[in-house]
């Protein structure tokens, strides 16, 4: 579980977000909605570790494990656990092929020369049967996929 109690952040002396609560269940869909300039990219960029909170907490709890203060963590360090999005552009590599792609992602996430396990390709059986495709052959929702896959 994901949580948030009273965060705070702003962009200079502009609050952005005010007293925040949130509570992500595992098997559970959440989403946030709004109108442009609301926040909701603020709040996931907190959540992600890619902005500061200025108060307040955010916590995560795996089953049966104690919770975990994510405030002192990296946004890499939340990655590890788990915690990360997928921006809305993408960022695949175009010329590249699908498993290409997932090959440069486990060498940034610090295993170089590792091999594309099934895991991956049990979660997302469509990119096992486009692994040779370039990503930009890649129809959007395969492209979401690959993002996908590479956290």
């Amino acid at each position: 579980m994901l949580s948030l109690r009273a965060v705070n952040q702003y962009y200079g002396s502009q609050h952005t977000l005010w007293n925040v609560d949130l509570e992500l269940r595992s098997g559970e869909c959440t989403c946030v909605m709004g109108s442009q300039g609301m926040g909701k990219t603020t709040l996931v960029n907190c959540i992600t570790g890619n902005l500061p909170v200025a108060s307040g907490s955010i916590t995560w709890q795996e089953r049966g494990a104690p919770p975990c203060d994510l405030m002192p963590l990296s946004a890499h360090s939340r990655s590890v656990i788990g915690i990360g999005y997928v921006p809305q552009d993408r960022r695949i590599f175009s010329q590249l092929s699908v498993e290409e792609n997932l090959h440069i992602a486990l060498a940034a996430g610090g295993t170089p020369g590792a091999v594309v396990n099934s895991e991956i390709y049990d979660l997302f059986p469509q990119l096992y049967a486009l692994r040779q495709s370039k990503g930009a052959a890649l129809s959007e929702d395969d492209r979401y996929q690959l993002a996908l896959a590479r956290r």
